[in-house]
Order: C-alpha cells, then structure tokens, then sequence
C-alpha cells in the first residue's frame, strides 16, 4: 500500500465515553462515528444524552398525567363539596411536591435512565459499532484512509480487540507521520508481537519519543528476540536511550538497559552516568556496577567520564 499525505481531523474528546453514542432517529441504529448523517437511512443521528434527556421527559410528563387524573377522579368522585376542595388542593399538592422531588433528584434520575437504556440497547450498540466497523474496512479497501482511521479511532474508544488495533496501525503505516499529527501509542499496543505494530512504533520514537510510556517499553522488551529477528539491534538501542528520559524508568527497565548497555550513543551513556551518580542514596542494583566497568573500560581517556573513573 503506497504511503499517502493525509491530514487527520482532531479527535473530539468527551468526559465519558458513552457520550459519543448516538443512534439514528429513523432506523434505531447507534453509531460512534463522526458523521451527522445515518448512511444506512439517510437520518439525522440524535445524541445518546438527548435521547436519555427526550425519555426522561417523557416519563415525567406520563407520571404528571397520572396525577391529573387521579386529582381529577377525586375531584369527580368528591360526594361534598368540601371534599372536593379537599382532594383539589391535595392533588395540586402532590404534583408541586412531585415536581420539586424530581427537579432534586434529576440527576440521579437521568444516569438511571441512562443505565437502563444502555442495558436494554447493548446488544444494538454492539451491532451497531460493528456496522461502524465494517464501513471503515470498506474505506481501507477504496484506500480512503483519513475516512478509515477517524472511524476506527472512535471506534477504539468502545471496542479494545486487537483487530481494531492493528487496523488502525495499518492505516498510520500507509500514512506519512508529522510531528504535527495527533498521534497515539500506547492504546495501540496490542496482547502480542506485531511486526506493523513495531514498525510503527520505530516511526513514533523518531517524531515524538516522549509517546514511549512504560508499557511501550515493556512491550518492546518483552518481544526484544522477535524485535531483533525482524528489525536487528538498532530498534532496540534507541528505545534503551529512551529508558533514560526518567529516573523511575531507568530503576524498572535496569535489565533492559544493561542487555544493550554497550551500544548505548555516547551522549546517552554519560546521561546515564550523571543520573546515577547525581542521586547516590538510589539502589541501582547491578546497573551501576556494569555502567562503572563500561566507563573504565571505554571511557577511562575520556575528560567528560573523568569524574566517574573510580
């Protein structure tokens, strides 16, 4: 697949992540995706909270109605007249109080509608992210990749396979990565080795290495012999300097380090130096015993590595 340069829209972002449901007024299917427009039916999508919001209403006018009526049978059914009065002002009385205990409680009523809804409609919104999901194949395979990965993006958000991983992996492989792009890393990792995944992963360390989280790291040591089999020592190297961005890092990958401590670039061995040698109280294990032979071995005639020559 030829690499194309392509633009991705910024990617909405919402406190909770059932408010990007919607569901089409016509049809009833729900949707994550952008578009406004059911491409099914040609509907407009509604928004899960305006739908929760239209149901709640509608129960709080159906239980209102109730009241009326039964204020009214009371009324009918008065046998004097202070009876009547009597059961007029109880009923109005009831319906105020009603109506201040559900604007107290709103919005628990509103989650609690929402919580049904969601479970009666799960298996709908499951079919319908998977329609979502079957439209963003068919964009892949018309090479409409911005279409295909903006779907998939908000797809990921519902649906955490490694199949919606790596297809969108793949979409960012066929895409030429800037530095300006909203870019992803760790929600891409997947549960095994993934040769595309690495590759894009290499693509991310040399634009913004500050995406190489713990468990990125984890990842590429964990499939380090699979890694090298595909993609030689190289790879690996640059991600062991990327250990060196923080001290917390260096403390947990200290094995990762010293497997690939001798290849380090000069400039990322002496920040290692000055790191442990900077925070002396610190336990750095056999690490700092394999940095100290390293440096009296390699570096000894270095000026730079003179304060750590023991």
């Amino acid at each position: 697949m030829t690499k194309q340069a392509i633009q991705f829209s910024k990617k909405k972002r919402s406190k909770y992540r059932f408010q990007k449901l919607k569901m089409c007024k016509k049809c009833h299917r729900y949707s994550v995706v952008n578009s406004e427009i059911c491409p099914e039916c040609g509907s407009t999508f509604i928004g899960i909270e305006r739908l929760v919001q239209s149901i709640y209403k509608k129960c709080l006018f159906t239980e209102a109605i109730k009241i009326l009526l039964l204020v009214c049978i009371g009324i009918v059914a008065a046998p004097t007249v202070n009876s009547l009065y009597i059961s007029f002002i109880t009923g109005i009385l009831f319906l105020v109080s009603y109506v201040l205990l559900a604007a107290i409680y709103r919005k628990s009523e509103y989650f609690n509608h929402l919580k049904k809804l969601l479970r009666v409609d799960l298996r709908k919104i499951r079919e319908g992210i998977q329609f979502d999901s079957d439209l963003a194949e068919e964009d892949i395979k018309q090479e409409k990749m911005v279409s295909a990965y903006e779907k998939l993006r908000e797809i990921g958000d519902f649906i955490y396979s490694d199949q919606v991983k790596l297809r969108r992996v793949m979409v960012l492989n066929a895409t030429f990565l800037r530095r300006d792009m909203e870019l992803e890393l760790e929600p891409l990792i997947p549960s095994s080795y993934d040769k595309e995944f690495v590759k894009y992963a290499l693509e991310v360390l040399k634009i913004n290495r500050t995406l190489f989280t713990k468990k990125c790291i984890a990842y590429f040591f964990t499939h380090r012999a699979e890694i090298i089999r595909d993609f030689g020592l190289n790879p690996l190297i640059s991600v062991a300097g990327t250990v060196l961005r923080m001290k917390l890092y260096i403390l947990e990958f200290s094995q990762f380090i010293e497997e690939f401590l001798e290849y380090l670039p000069r400039d990322r061995f002496l920040r290692l130096c000055n790191l442990i040698y900077s925070y002396p109280e610190v336990e750095w294990g056999s690490l700092k015993e394999q940095v100290q032979r390293l440096v009296e071995r390699e570096y000894h005639y270095d000026p730079d590595f003179k304060q750590f020559v023991s």
